[in-house]
């Protein structure tokens, strides 16, 4: 959804940067990464469950559920602000620039961020990764 908005909305700006792909400062998102797949194939191959099997399944369907939330929050933004909506932080606002007070605008200020940050936590909790968690 996120490259097919940028290629949409924003076909000018199209370029590496726009697809969150580069580091972010002080490769935060990376370190995350990294230290998210270190902790589940550790523990995977030693094979050490903190959790018993029941919570484990449960957080499992919890965490699949609020990634979904979040997914659907953060794509519903995009396509709501449509043009407005950016990934690159603007130094001056554009003329064409208004806010979007409709759709899931209407609930929440900036729905791309609690998308993201639902995604976010709920990977963790869908890997049982209790330590990145």
């Amino acid at each position: 959804a996120e490259f097919s908005f940028t290629v949409m909305f924003h076909g000018k700006d199209v370029e590496f940067r726009a697809f969150l792909l580069a580091p972010v400062p002080m490769g935060a998102y990376s370190i995350a990464m990294v230290a998210a797949l270190a902790e589940y194939w550790t523990f995977e191959l030693l094979a050490v469950k903190l959790l018993p099997r029941l919570l484990s399944i449960g957080l499992l369907a919890f965490g699949a559920v609020l990634c979904f939330v979040g997914w659907a929050c953060r794509t519903a933004a995009l396509f709501t602000a449509q043009a407005n909506f950016t990934h690159i932080v603007a130094i001056q606002r554009e003329r064409s620039h208004r806010l979007v007070t409709e759709g899931i605008y209407r609930m929440c200020r900036h729905p791309g961020y609690v998308g993201w940050f639902l995604w976010s936590v709920s990977t963790q909790l869908v890997l049982g990764n209790v330590v990145c968690l």
